[in-house]
């Protein structure tokens, strides 16, 4: 990225519309322009003139179906951008100063991977088993883990398209890490498709089952309170 793209950036995320856009595109599904400006309370012009940009400048991207026209975050390489740009900036935390919703703060989706008091109690549990450690502020999966998730057909190893295996991501509601990358985004589609969480209509939260909560103990030694 050069110096140029980065003033770009900058400007396209220089505006609270524009990030809560973005931020509506959190849960990886694709959405309408009608059901964008809902979602963020502006008018259906005033949301197409922002998505405009945000397609221009690289960071969503468009399906066609029919007569409709869907949005969503460009791929998981712009989402783990924006999660590490969030971070550090304000859009967020200004976004959310108000109390978070409990089924929220419990489990979420944060694009492709769990969030929420689960996923940072997950991460406590793996780095306590050894399954992950952290150097300094990278995690990194140790020959245990690369044992357990390989029993789960889960990648450990370095990927073809650059993304990390795994990475720390800061909890919004926690305000401490859990964990990203494809590793655990693979985890997220195994425990959804194990029937562990399930989703929500039109929500980022996800309902852990009974399924999911004898998974987490059995496989992963977590209890969850």
């Amino acid at each position: 990225m050069g110096s140029r793209d980065v003033v770009e950036l900058g400007r396209l995320l220089g505006d609270t519309t524009r990030v809560a856009l973005l931020d509506a595109m959190f849960d990886g599904r694709a959405y309408t322009v009608t059901e964008l400006r809902r979602h963020v309370g502006v008018a259906a012009s005033t949301a197409s003139e922002h998505l405009s940009k945000l397609l221009d400048g690289g960071l969503v991207a468009t399906e066609p179906q029919g007569r409709h026209r869907y949005y969503r975050l460009k791929d998981a390489e712009v989402a783990d951008l924006l999660e590490t740009l969030f971070e550090f900036g304000t859009g967020r935390t200004v976004r959310r100063a108000t109390k978070v919703p409990a089924d929220m703060a419990f489990a979420r989706t944060c694009y492709d991977h769990l969030a929420g008091t689960v996923a940072v109690g997950l991460t406590d549990r793996l780095v306590e088993a050894n399954v992950i450690e952290f150097v300094g502020v990278v995690p990194v999966v140790t020959e245990t883990g690369n044992e357990l998730f390989n029993d789960l057909s889960l990648p450990t190893g370095p990927q073809r398209s650059g993304r990390a295996t795994v990475r720390r991501c800061l909890d919004w509601s926690e305000r401490r890490p859990h964990l990203a990358g494809v590793l655990p985004a693979g985890l997220l589609k195994f425990m959804v498709a194990e029937r562990w969480f399930v989703s929500r209509p039109s929500s980022r939260a996800l309902e852990l089952t009974s399924v999911g909560r004898a998974g987490l103990e059995d496989v992963f030694g977590y209890k969850v309170q």
